[in-house]
């Protein structure tokens, strides 16, 4: 029998990551909306009902982009004693050297190398690179084909946009926006 997972979410995220989890754990949502299904998984309350659900789900995962929102879902579900699995699909690579907080998504071709720190809440798009000695904090959200080079510290809830890079050595401040594209050598 497989273990319960919560979901709070059911956009388009977390459609994307039921997908995935749907796999390895019986997943429901918690979502804010009117639909009663989505994808096939029931949505059996509202967000602020998750206190309700403990403990006949232990685990749960935010499927929420907005990084704010997120830290404070998590930190509502951890006053309530939820356990946060990671989520790591098959094809991607995470060096047995990387350190991951909880709660941390990585999905399709993502790589963490060698010494990487990807901290709590963080998501991973497809084939985002987060290379060796480089530190992403918590609850940042970076998207497809992006690349945090080596030696680099990403703060707290850092927005990175598709195909963006963030230099080697560079720090990028809790809470900044790299737009899609774009090119981070801050030091």
């Amino acid at each position: 029998m497989k273990e319960k997972l919560l979901l709070a979410g059911s956009g388009g995220f977390g459609r994307v990551v039921l997908e995935h989890a749907a796999k390895e754990y019986e997943c429901a949502f918690l979502d804010d909306g009117n639909c009663p299904v989505v994808d096939g998984a029931p949505v059996i309350g509202r967000l602020e009902d998750m206190a309700r659900f403990f403990p006949e789900y232990r685990y749960l995962l935010v499927t929420i982009g907005n990084n704010a929102l997120r830290e404070r879902l998590y930190k509502r579900a951890e006053s309530i004693g939820y356990t946060f699995p990671n989520l790591i699909v098959p094809s991607a690579y995470v060096s047995p050297r990387a350190v991951l907080g909880s709660g941390v998504i990585i999905l399709n071709n993502a790589v963490v190398q060698n010494n990487a720190r990807i901290g709590s809440g963080t998501i991973l798009n497809p084939g985002v690179e987060a290379h060796h000695d480089s530190n992403i904090g918590d609850n940042c959200l970076i998207y497809t084909n992006s690349v945090v080079r080596s030696l680099t510290r990403v703060g707290n809830r850092v927005w990175i946009g598709s195909t963006a890079t963030v230099s080697t050595g560079a720090a990028v401040p809790d809470d900044a926006v790299i737009e899609d594209g774009g090119v981070f050598t801050g030091r």
